[in-house]
C-alpha cells in the first residue's frame, strides 16, 4: 500500500498537524510505502529515511496533487490540513481510485467526498462512530493519535503529594508567546525556588534564544528544545501548564494535573470540555488571562494535592492512549476493502 500524507505546519499554523501525521507514519512505515506532501516550514521536521518528503508548490497545488496521485499510484490519501477544498477532493474521487481519509474536518462538503473522517480532537468527549452519507466518521479521544509511549507512561505514572516538578508545554510554535507570560507569573509564585520547571519548546518556536537568556540565572528552570520523548518528560511532572492542543490530551492521558492556556479560539472549546469533566483547569485564551489570575492558579495547582488528585482522577478515564492503534486498524481495513 502506497500512502500519501498531506500535512502542513509552521509558526502561524502550529505543528499539531505534522506531529500527528509523523506519529502515524512511524507505525504505518512497517507495512506501507509513504510519501509526505508538506510546506517548506515543515520539511526539516518531517525528514526521515523511511519515507519521502515533497514540498508542495505555492501555485497550482491542486493540479500538482492530482498528478502526484496518478503518477505514483497512491492507494490511500491522508489529509491533515485545515479546510481541505471540497473541489480538490471531488476531482480526486472522479479521476482516481484512491481512498481519502480526512483528519479533524467538520466541513460537510469536504466530508462527502471522503471515505472516512477521523476527528480525535474535534469530536465529542465521548467517542462514537456514525455514517454521514457514504462516509464513516470516527469521533472522540478513542481516535486521538498519540505516540505509543504515552500508553506506557500512563501505566507507570504515580501522582505524588509533593509537587516539585512542573512541565510547561505551550505548543510547537507558541504563536502568542505565552511562555513569557508563564515565566513572569512563575517569578511571583510563592516557594517557586523549591520547584523544578521544564519549559518544552518546539522546533517551530522562534523564542528559544530569548527564553534561554531569561532563565540562565535560574537553576531551577530548564529549557528543552524539540524533544522526541515528551511522554518521558511528562511522566516526571507533578503538574503541567499546557496549551489546549495535543499537549493537553497527552497530559490527561498520563494523568498529569494540568492548567490550560489556549493559543487559539478552537482550543478553548476542548479545554472547557475537559474542565467541565473535572479533568483540567481552564483559563481560556492565554493572551487574555490577567497576570494575577495566572499567578493565583499556578500557585493553587502547585500547592493543593487534593486539587491535583481530583484532576488526575477526572482526566485519566477520558483518554486511554490507544488511539493510534485504532486509527491504524481503520486505515488497514479501508484499504483491504478494495483488494
Amino acid at each position: 500500500m502506497h500512502v500519501g500524507i498531506f500535512a502542513d505546519g509552521g509558526y502561524e499554523k502550529g505543528m499539531g498537524h505534522v506531529v500527528r501525521m509523523k506519529r502515524l507514519a512511524e507505525v504505518l512505515k512497517q507495512r506501507c510505502l509513504i510519501t509526505f506532501y508538506t510546506n517548506q516550514e515543515s520539511e526539516a521536521f518531517l525528514h526521515e529515511e523511511h519515507w519521502r518528503v515533497i514540498v508542495k508548490p505555492e501555485l497550482q497545488q491542486h493540479e500538482f496533487i492530482l498528478r502526484e496521485i496518478k503518477s505514483k499510484k497512491l492507494d490511500l490519501l491522508l489529509f491533515d490540513i485545515l479546510g481541505v477544498p471540497a473541489e480538490l477532493l471531488k476531482k480526486i474521487k472522479t479521476e482516481t481510485d484512491a481512498k481519502i481519509v480526512l483528519f479533524e474536518e467538520k466541513n460537510g462538503k469536504s466530508i462527502q467526498y471522503s471515505d472516512a473522517v477521523i476527528n480525535g480532537i474535534y469530536g465529542h468527549i465521548r467517542s462514537r462512530v456514525y455514517v454521514q452519507g457514504n462516509t464513516r466518521i470516527y469521533e472522540g479521544p478513542d481516535y486521538l493519535i498519540l505516540h505509543p509511549a504515552f500508553q506506557a507512561a500512563r501505566e507507570d505514572y504515580t501522582l505524588k503529594k509533593d509537587c516539585r516538578n512542573i512541565l510547561v508545554a505551550l505548543g510547537g510554535s507558541d504563536p502568542k508567546q505565552l511562555i513569557f507570560k508563564v515565566l513572569a507569573a512563575a517569578d511571583q509564585v510563592p516557594d517557586i525556588k523549591d520547584k523544578n520547571i521544564m519549559f518544552v519548546m518546539g522546533s517551530a518556536s522562534p523564542h528559544q534564544e530569548a527564553v534561554r537568556k531569561r532563565i540562565e540565572k535560574k537553576p531551577q528552570y530548564k529549557m528543552i528544545e524539540q524533544t522526541n520523548d515528551m511522554a518521558g518528560l511528562m511522566k516526571q511532572a507533578d503538574a503541567a501548564i499546557v496549551a489546549g492542543g495535543i499537549s493537553l490530551y497527552e497530559a490527561i492521558c498520563i494523568g498529569v494535573p494540568c492548567l490550560v492556556l489556549s493559543q487559539v479560539e478552537h482550543q478553548t472549546a476542548t479545554a472547557k470540555t475537559f474542565a467541565d469533566q473535572g479533568a483540567a483547569l481552564d483559563l481560556g485564551l492565554g493572551e487574555l488571562v490577567p497576570d494575577e489570575t495566572l499567578i493565583y492558579q499556578m500557585s493553587r495547582i502547585m500547592s493543593s494535592y487534593p486539587l491535583r488528585l481530583s484532576l488526575h482522577k477526572g482526566g485519566r478515564p477520558l483518554v486511554d492512549g490507544k488511539g493510534i492503534m485504532r486509527v491504524t486498524a481503520i486505515l488497514q481495513e479501508l484499504y483491504e476493502q478494495e483488494i
